[in-house]
């Protein structure tokens, strides 16, 4: 098999760009649509949030707190304590006013006007009381001040930064769909494969210099729209969370590593779309089915089966890699002169 030449390829890259600058439509789809969601709908979903958000509270309330005994260590069930220093015990069914627990487990207790740290607590009702590194399941907590934890407001903030990555997801795949319906199938109904084909290129260089000049505009404006959307969120977010969130390593991972392996899958497959249907609406909608497995995977992420960490993100980049070696073996298969002669009609 010929080798593919980068000249040729580039060559038909260049000739492919030329036409994407004379069609109003991709340009415009190339730059609104990736703005409006890296921009504006960044600004919808957190300034909201951001406008409501109060400053933690960093200091214990003085509740005024004199033990006059002290457990250690043991279990203890049932029963009225008062002023009692609480050190490594486990505690059931217990009332308990003006205590310090340090280092305990309770269920199913009732506490009030107490200090509370490095402990467990389940199925307790929890009033007026500090909390200080305090894992809690099914508590009750009134006028209670909890320590070392995010607020509502940077956790809602935390949480819908995770939403977006959709975005950074969608719009390498979206942008695809758009441009390889006109560049695939607009040649297909002009009838201008063929000249192209009657060049002294291989069939294998026709199709990588089809998939570069889809490749790179779709991940320029991707990485381009990624700036403004760091400055926006940093501006809204940073002041309530105290830091500025992105760019993170798996933001890093999702915008630069599993977006450009989401557009090949979306390029890839609308080559193989491409030779089966006749109409630039059908290649768009069939072609837009590709982004339901990506949308798929981060609703999964989003309602908490698996979480949007480094090592799922990287097996995950690890998949998408063998579904594009599959997809670019079916593409060369069916982007053939024999194939698109014959039967891309």
């Amino acid at each position: 098999m010929r080798r593919t030449r980068p000249d040729k390829v580039w060559t038909i890259a260049l000739k492919e760009f030329s036409e994407f600058r004379r069609n109003r439509y991709i340009v415009y789809s190339l730059i609104l649509m990736p703005l409006i969601m890296t921009t504006i709908l960044p600004m919808v979903y957190l300034l909201p949030v951001a406008s409501f958000a109060s400053d933690p509270p960093d200091e214990p309330m003085d509740l005024g707190i004199e033990t006059i005994e002290i457990v250690y260590g043991g279990t203890v069930q049932n029963g009225y304590y008062n002023r009692t220093l609480f050190i490594g015990v486990t505690l059931g069914n217990i009332v308990a006013l003006s205590c310090r627990f340090v280092d305990c487990e309770m269920n199913y207790c009732l506490l009030r006007n107490s200090d509370i740290s490095d402990s467990s607590l389940s199925e307790c009702v929890v009033d007026r009381c500090n909390l200080d590194n305090v894992s809690r399941f099914n508590v009750s907590l009134k006028d209670s001040r909890v320590l070392g934890e995010p607020t509502e407001a940077e956790s809602t903030l935390l949480l819908l930064l995770d939403a977006q990555m959709l975005f950074f997801t969608l719009i390498p795949t979206i942008l695809p769909t758009i441009i390889a319906s006109y560049t695939l199938v607009g040649e297909k109904l002009n009838r201008s494969l063929e000249p192209l084909l009657a060049t002294p290129t291989s069939d294998l260089e026709i199709l990588t210099g089809k998939v570069v000049s889809i490749l790179l505009p779709s991940m320029l404006v991707t990485w381009i729209c990624f700036v403004p959307f760091v400055i926006i969120v940093n501006l809204i977010a940073g002041p309530v969370l105290d830091y500025l969130p992105l760019p993170d390593l798996t933001w890093l991972v999702v915008v630069f590593l599993l977006g450009p392996l989401f557009c090949l899958v979306s390029i890839l497959g609308n080559v193989i779309i491409s030779s089966r249907v006749n109409d630039v609406r059908s290649a768009q909608q069939l072609g837009s089915l590709v982004v339901l497995p990506i949308v798929g995977f981060f609703a999964v992420a989003l309602i908490g089966v698996i979480s949007l960490t480094l090592p799922y993100l990287l097996a995950f980049a690890l998949v998408m890699v063998c579904v594009d070696i599959i997809l670019f073996y079916l593409a060369t298969r069916i982007f053939g002169r024999e194939e698109i002669l014959v039967r891309w009609r």
